[in-house]
């Protein structure tokens, strides 16, 4: 499956983003999935020209601050790029920081905000893989960073094109 345009997503680090991407390839791996960067998505599918996005994401977060996102849960979903995710708790931090990028964005029209941790793209795994899932990736990470990705085209071509620090 193919993605579109440019998106922003909140990046793991350290020993949380390590913990993840081990689990994203491990269960690629098994579940013949592409391997993909750990990320929360914030904002998906915006058209370029990237300099464009890179001054409007800048100023979605001027005056974001780090905090923590915490993991309410693993689930199964049935669409392509959730197959496998952790639920992200919606926070105030969270839905601040996604309201003033989607306003910087000038959005007003689109689905309702699923903050989440995709960990499998393509067909739902066995049930059976819910605790695995449990037992191996942390329960959150702090939230220091957010990037400007291009996912345009296949998954194994996207990549990160601007970080921004928060705080």
């Amino acid at each position: 499956m193919k993605g579109a345009g440019f998106s922003l997503w909140i990046v793991p680090e350290g020993e949380a983003r390590r913990r993840l991407a081990a689990f994203i390839a491990e269960l690629a791996r098994r579940f013949a999935g592409p391997v993909f960067d750990p990320h929360v998505t914030l904002l998906a599918g915006r058209p370029g020209p990237a300099a464009s996005l890179i001054a409007r994401a800048g100023e979605g977060m001027r005056m974001s601050n780090a905090f923590p996102v915490r993991f309410i849960g693993p689930e199964l979903g049935d669409s392509y790029f959730r197959s496998c995710y952790l639920r992200a708790e919606p926070s105030p931090e969270l839905l601040t920081l996604h309201g003033a990028v989607r306003d910087a964005f000038g959005r007003t029209e689109e689905a309702p905000f699923f903050p989440h941790l995709s960990l499998l793209y393509g067909a739902p795994p066995p049930p059976a893989v819910i605790e695995e899932v449990r037992l191996g990736v942390p329960d959150g990470f702090e939230a220091r960073t957010v990037d400007l990705y291009s996912t345009e085209g296949e998954v194994e071509r996207w990549h990160r094109v601007r970080r921004f620090r928060l705080g």
